[in-house]
């Protein structure tokens, strides 16, 4: 085990200055920090997706939006009373009335193509009036289906939405599984990549250990501690983690500031500009906590991979010169 004796505090700093001294005038750790750069990139990027798979659950909880369609025929009054009593529903966020008026006019916009066929051949408004409910998640569907199916609006709501609604909740409820289980496999990835990163690190401890040996030795025979003889392989590899997190973030961080002009599919008229939106809204504080928490754990990283890779090495009894 580390152990530190009275005086902990000077040798903390020479431990520290001698590795960071060590470090920068050997510099042969180019190798190193590239493999520890690649694996902060693998895992920065498995964080941006994580706030992928949240920025889509969070879209398809703001799209959780049910149409009821009206019977023809329903009065102005009835439809009020449903409304109402939607609204008092714990689980809907709010209900509106969009009028066939509306609808169509929606239409318009949405399906110039319907309209300009429906206008050319003389043909009625297809569209009835309707209630749109935004619910407050996406799990909700079930409930206001029960809720529809057995409630007092059964014969004023179209019998088509039951089918429609059935297929969007299946719809919704797979998508949710889908990115639940994206979400499971990127931290199981962040996971082997904080042991690949030990690995490293344990790699980088007997190298440095070896090319150090007659430097162990000296120290062994004087009878220094082991925390003292292992600091500075501590620092060096803390060091090198910290630079490759730096860098890597950095390049992260630029990627997805220009991922507008890499990927147009990205930018705000594109097919995935409205997630690409949420996600860069999540990433403004996700990417400097990410850091944060980097830097946190890779002092205990480097603890360990060193330890587990030179520690063999300071555990036989020390020998002290008298």
């Amino acid at each position: 085990m580390l152990h530190l004796e009275p005086g902990w505090r000077v040798l903390l700093r020479r431990g520290i200055r001698r590795g960071a001294v060590s470090l920068w005038s050997e510099r042969d750790w180019g190798g190193n920090l590239a493999a520890f750069t690649g694996i902060f990139i693998l895992v920065q990027i498995l964080g941006v997706g994580l706030a992928i798979t949240l920025a889509a659950e969070r879209l398809l909880e703001e799209r959780t939006a049910v149409h009821l369609e009206m019977r023809e025929g329903v009065s102005d009054g009835r439809i009020s009373e449903i409304i109402i009593d939607l609204r008092t529903l714990p689980y809907v966020s709010r209900a509106d009335l969009v009028t066939k008026e509306q609808a169509y006019n929606a239409a318009r916009e949405s399906d110039p193509g319907l309209i300009g066929f429906l206008e050319q051949y003389g043909l009625p408004n297809p569209f009835h009036d309707s209630i749109t409910v935004t619910l407050e998640d996406a799990g909700s569907y079930k409930a206001l289906l029960h809720a529809v199916e057995s409630g007092p609006w059964n014969e004023s709501i179209d019998p088509e939405f039951f089918s429609t609604t059935n297929t969007e909740r299946e719809y919704i409820e797979g998508l949710m599984r889908f990115t639940g289980g994206m979400r499971a496999l990127a931290l199981l990835i962040i996971c082997v990549g904080a042991a690949t990163l030990i690995a490293i690190v344990v790699t980088l401890g007997k190298a440095r250990a070896m090319a150090r040996t007659e430097e162990v030795l000296v120290e062994r025979l004087a009878g220094a501690q082991s925390a003292t003889i292992v600091l500075p392989f501590i620092v060096e590899a803390t060091l090198l983690m910290a630079i490759a997190a730096v860098v890597s973030m950095s390049l992260v961080t630029l990627t997805i500031a220009a991922s507008h002009a890499l990927f147009p599919a990205l930018s705000a008229p594109g097919a995935l500009g409205e997630l690409w939106s949420e996600v860069r809204a999540l990433l403004k504080s996700f990417l400097p906590t990410a850091l944060v928490i980097e830097l946190i754990c890779i002092p205990p990283l480097a603890t360990l991979g060193t330890w587990l890779g030179i520690g063999n090495c300071i555990r036989s009894p020390r020998i002290a010169i008298t």
